[in-house]
């Protein structure tokens, strides 16, 4: 079975990272085929599998947890529009509702994408709503798959984003609501608009800037309905009156209020689907996962043997290379050319090693002693033969040696401390085969 490849959905990482917190750590399903990708290859393996996990209920309680919020925005933003209705004079102080339907929104958007600069992973308060709502509503295993999904940076990043996409889309409803309440008002109540304070001059010089700043996106093409501040100046038999505020005020909500929310929205939809498009599944988990899953694959299916192999002495073992050659030739696939010794206190060995890192087109094996980690000095030579091998393929044999030189197999604590030295390794493509008599386990 042939994994779909492709960007993953949010509940299928979701159902993959449920599914690799039961794996048993060693079970490969026998009709899973590897993909060439790391992330190719585990969607495979989550088909294989084949249970569908809780990834689709909790998408769709943050769906709810979404929906929900929604329409306490609408809600409010009706009921705020509506309060700066002045029932004694009948009308809408212009400032006070612009005050309440754009400036504050506005104040609690730059407060919010200031706290996200210096804090990326938070949420903020309505985004931390949106989780607990939806932890609430996924029932009883709400909190563990939230606990998997906040395991797995890149998982925790998209739902981020998803949440984020939902703040905007009710913000936007907010908005929404204040323009439905006003509509509302001005043809079923028939009130008027003012503006006038104790501050007149001072009101008026204000209102002047902020029409003409807000209107500056539709002033040249609908002039009508910029209105002239001074001559909707309430005067002493006013009843009503200032109609030219009622499109203006629905523009502004529109322009200012309605569409960067919707831009914001579309900014985060993007970023979930860069996000998911193809993660890199870096954790020990996942390394581990891939070990297992490509190691059997290049152990049962050879293609024959690559010429131009470079094999690293790391120390100074001096193998026994006949007995080493027909083991790398059966299940690395790689044909050893030349043997070079890296890490001793030799500076022409070492000067040598460098050399012929450049002239092994089929690739690096690093030969190590089971007993011989050294995770800081190992970290440091990988990096070398990484950058030096140009991209290709590095491949540490881990066995242990007698007097003469002849490999046998690692002791099994000996075994796994490799393993888990490279599962921590992230973003170092290099695998791992352990030596053994009919065949090696490797890892990427």
């Amino acid at each position: 079975m042939r994994g779909s490849g492709g960007r993953w959905k949010l509940e299928e990482l979701i159902d993959f990272e449920v599914a690799l917190a039961a794996w048993d750590g060693s079970s490969r399903p026998d009709d899973l085929a590897a993909g060439e990708s790391r992330s190719a290859t585990f969607k495979a393996w989550q088909e294989a599998v084949g249970s569908r996990g809780p990834g689709r209920s909790w998408v769709n309680s943050l769906n709810w947890a979404g929906r929900l919020l929604a329409l306490v925005a609408l809600l409010a933003g009706f009921g705020a529009a509506w309060g700066c209705f002045d029932r004694q004079r009948e009308g809408i102080h212009v400032v006070v509702f612009l005050c309440v339907t754009l400036f504050v929104p506005w104040l609690v958007l730059l407060a919010g994408l200031t706290a996200w600069i210096f804090r990326p992973t938070s949420a903020g308060l309505a985004g931390a709503a949106v989780k607990k709502l939806a932890v609430k509503f996924a029932g009883e295993n709400g909190r563990e798959v939230l606990a998997r999904i906040e395991g797995n940076p890149e998982l925790a990043k998209a739902l981020g984003w998803r949440i984020a996409a939902k703040v905007q889309r009710a913000a936007g409803d907010f908005h929404f609501g204040a323009v439905v309440a006003l509509t509302a008002l001005f043809f079923f109540w028939r009130v008027g608009f003012f503006w006038e304070t104790s501050t007149q001059s001072a009101m008026r010089h204000l209102l002047e800037g902020a029409v003409k700043l807000l209107s500056a996106p539709w002033s040249i093409f609908m002039p009508s309905f910029v209105p002239d501040v001074v001559h909707t100046q309430r005067g002493a038999g006013w009843s009503g009156g200032g109609e030219n505020w009622m499109m203006f005020l629905v523009l502004a909500l529109g322009f200012w209020g309605i569409l960067p929310r919707f831009l914001l929205l579309c900014f985060a939809q993007v970023q979930e689907w860069r996000t998911l498009r193809d993660p890199a599944f870096q954790s020990p988990l996942h390394r581990k996962l891939w070990r297992v899953l490509t190691g059997v694959r290049r152990g049962s299916d050879p293609e024959g043997p690559a010429d131009g192999a470079l094999v690293l002495d790391l120390g100074g073992i001096s193998p026994d290379r006949e007995a080493l050659r027909p083991f790398f030739l059966r299940h690395l696939r790689m044909n050893p050319v030349a043997w070079e010794t890296l890490d001793v206190l030799d500076t022409g060995r070492e000067a040598a090693a460098r050399t012929a890192l450049g002239k092994s087109p089929a690739g690096v094996i690093l030969l190590a002693e089971g007993w011989s980690l050294a995770p800081r000095r190992m970290e440091e030579t990988l990096r070398r033969v990484l950058e030096a091998g140009g991209g290709r393929r590095v491949v540490i044999h881990v066995a242990d040696f007698d007097k003469t030189g002849r490999p046998a197999e690692p002791k099994p604590d000996e075994r796994a401390a490799w393993e888990a030295f490279l599962d921590s390794q992230k973003g170092l493509e290099v695998e791992l085969s352990i030596h053994e008599e009919d065949r090696a386990w490797e890892a990427g």
